[in-house]
């Protein structure tokens, strides 16, 4: 879908957290309320009109946390909020959704994010409440069954990509490098004008800048004995916020917006494909907007898997050097709900540093679908 209207007029993220590491016990909500109250401080606007929340990891965060977040980082009562599930494209889709609302006549500004504490992500008892009789129960983890499982293939998102992998002869060797160049780029990379400060956190906590190729070749796959994917090659569970406020441009002599929406796609393929869903999201993209691979400057794809990445890469013949400029997820960490606007932040101000262009961030979503927004930064 094409739009011209809307602009990013603010982005910031807050340092990710080691999964159990310094943000562990905050909470989605908390990170979320921080992470808003220092993308609104600085700005002099007027409130949202409403406010879009990605979470996909929401037990024990209350009703509508979305809703919890505006009114505890000040937003007025009156703005309503909603909270968005759509897995890893949960704050990337609520950017679409604030998009739309702009483009329908809100007058905005519209405050769009995600946050997940991954750290915090509970265990269940299911049957408690009608009680037990005698035998062993089970103690399913929400980051199992609520995040990490396809209920539509059975597997781990980890044991879907490993067969893509073996479907485009990805080799451990190409996901090992790949994910060494990750840190490398996250550790160089300047992200100063994105991050907001947390008491807790100052920096990205899961890059390693001293990390060598040894530190990948030694880690035994997880998902089966011959496999590829290692906890070096795959996302870091981590704990995050980031947030957007998109608006109208505005008016002469005011302040000049970050970026600007031109627009987005959504994709659908079989369940076991959806690590290379960002494919036809990102070819339908550019197709709507008559652009070739070659008219973006720069891409951000979701690093959920090493391979994943090079997979698509591969099928949209990117150039590397255009790619993940400032590391993936791999290095930075994967905080589900928070990851599609994270993405978006960095993509925007990585464009801002280099002088302006075109830019495409797209992930790969469970279940077998996918999401791709254009931006243009002047």
């Amino acid at each position: 879908m094409k739009c011209g209207h809307v602009f990013i007029l603010a982005a910031k993220r807050l340092p990710q957290g080691r999964y159990g590491g310094s943000l562990a016990g905050e909470g989605a909500v908390k990170l979320g309320q921080h992470c808003v109250r220092g993308l609104l401080g600085g700005v002099d606007r007027p409130p949202p009109t409403r406010c879009i929340w990605g979470m996909a990891r929401s037990h024990t965060q209350g009703m509508n946390p979305g809703r919890t977040i505006a009114l505890g980082a000040g937003l007025p009562v009156e703005v309503p909020a909603t909270t968005v599930n759509m897995a890893c494209g949960s704050s990337l889709q609520a950017l679409i959704f604030g998009a739309m609302a702009l483009e329908n006549g809100d007058e905005g500004p519209v405050l769009a994010g995600g946050s997940e504490a991954m750290s915090d992500t509970p265990h269940l008892l299911p049957g408690l409440r009608w009680g037990y009789g005698m035998g062993h129960q089970a103690l399913p983890d929400v980051m199992h069954q609520d995040g990490l499982r396809c209920p539509m293939t059975g597997l781990l998102m980890g044991e879907t990509i490993e067969r893509l992998a073996g479907r485009h002869g990805v080799t451990r060797e190409q996901s090992d490098d790949y994910a060494l160049r990750s840190h490398q780029r996250a550790a160089a990379a300047d992200f100063s004008d994105e991050i907001l400060l947390h008491p807790n956190l100052e920096f990205d906590e899961c890059v390693r800048a001293k990390v060598a190729m040894e530190d990948f070749t030694r880690l035994k796959p997880v998902f089966s004995k011959g496999g590829q994917i290692t906890a070096g090659n795959a996302s870091a569970l981590s704990d995050g916020a980031a947030a957007v406020l998109l608006g109208p441009k505005p008016s002469a002599g005011g302040p000049v917006p970050l970026a600007r929406v031109l627009g987005w796609s959504e994709s659908a393929v079989e369940p076991m494909d959806m690590g290379e869903a960002p494919v036809p999201a990102a070819r339908k993209l550019l197709a709507e907007h008559g652009l070739a691979t070659g008219d973006i400057a720069l891409w951000e794809i979701n690093e959920a898997f090493a391979a994943q990445v090079l997979v698509c890469s591969s099928q949209l013949e990117l150039d590397p050097a255009k790619l993940n400029i400032a590391g993936g997820g791999v290095a930075l960490g994967h905080p589900i709900g928070a990851s599609g606007i994270r993405i978006v932040v960095t993509l925007a101000h990585q464009l801002r540093k280099r002088g302006g262009g075109l830019g495409v961030a797209t992930l790969g979503i469970g279940g077998g679908l996918g999401l791709a927004v254009l931006l243009e930064v002047s």
